[in-house]
């Protein structure tokens, strides 16, 4: 049986909780248990007409209100580091971080990834159990599983496509037959490593993208792929050497297609994404493509006979 506890706790604009000892009393609307981890449970009466709050750091702000009920009871929906409450059993639930190592008995004979290991805390039960869940427990915001916060923090990801450097470069001119070369100026969010974090109480994914190569359409029909992002031409030094990092040897005549002999060059960025739960136990990967391009004008070279 739940022990309580006398509190008065007074603050301008804020409710006044009672906690009520060794009798019990019938909540009002407002009423809810408080159950620290460390501790006993108490219940706090709401002041009539300042209502509580059961909304998470974070969450709410749209407008809308959510209510959770225990034993006929109004409880907070979540509890910092107690989690969400499962309307189905009355109790509450938290990832366990770090997610316990493979072959404890909490995996219930699962492997790591499969599912997670939850802390479950119900009225009454400081400490609480681990347990094994296919799915996150009903109750928890949207039941999020570990992809989905992590398709959270990829969308979060800066990632573009290459920020374009070519020669001869698009407001010049080349000639046909002379080298192209190709190369991307380099940023975090051009070519990484660059990580976002998506978090909901209780749960943290982060997200970790890096360029693994840009294949160039050269908008001929050819293309060249690239495992780096080439390196700057410079005039001076290079002449009219090939690139030797990422480059192409020439095209053989100019654009048909267009009246003043360019052609659209399309660079597409490859992006590897690493994604873990903060603190361990679920990780994934994505492959994900971004775009950039730009324009080259080759022209035909003159000979002049005299």
């Amino acid at each position: 049986m739940l022990r309580a506890r006398i509190l008065h706790a007074i603050a301008a604009s804020v409710s006044v909780a009672v906690v009520v000892l060794g009798f019990q009393v019938a909540p009002a609307r407002a009423d809810y248990w408080v159950c620290p981890p460390v501790g006993d449970c108490y219940l706090v009466i709401e002041k009539p007409g300042e209502g509580g709050g059961g909304t998470p750091p974070g969450e709410g702000g749209g407008g809308g209100t959510q209510e959770c009920t225990s034993g006929g009871i109004v409880v907070p929906c979540w509890q910092a580091g107690w989690g969400y409450l499962n309307p189905a059993d009355g109790c509450y639930y938290i990832l366990e971080s770090p997610q316990p190592a493979a072959g404890d008995e909490a995996w219930a004979g699962h492997e790591p990834g499969d599912g997670a290991v939850y802390r479950q805390r119900c009225f009454g039960d400081v400490v609480g159990a681990l347990v094994w869940r296919a799915d996150p427990p009903p109750g928890t915001p949207g039941s999020l599983s570990p992809a989905e916060l992590a398709a959270r923090a990829i969308k979060e990801l800066p990632m573009r496509g290459a920020q374009i450097g070519i020669s001869p470069s698009e407001s010049g001119a080349g000639l046909v037959g002379l080298p192209v070369w190709l190369w991307n100026e380099v940023t975090p969010q051009t070519w990484g490593p660059i990580t976002a974090t998506a978090s909901v109480p209780g749960m943290s994914v982060t997200a970790r993208g890096q360029a693994t190569k840009i294949t160039w359409d050269l908008g001929n029909g050819q293309a060249v792929t690239c495992d780096n992002p080439g390196i700057r031409y410079d005039k001076a030094k290079h002449g009219a050497s090939r690139s030797p990092t990422c480059g192409y040897d020439g095209y053989s005549l100019p654009s048909r297609t267009q009246p003043d002999g360019r052609y659209t060059v399309v660079a597409t960025t490859t992006w590897h994404v690493d994604w873990w739960v903060v603190g361990g136990g679920v990780t994934g990967t994505e492959t994900l493509t971004r775009e950039s391009s730009t324009s080259i004008r080759i022209d035909e070279l003159q000979v002049v006979t005299g």
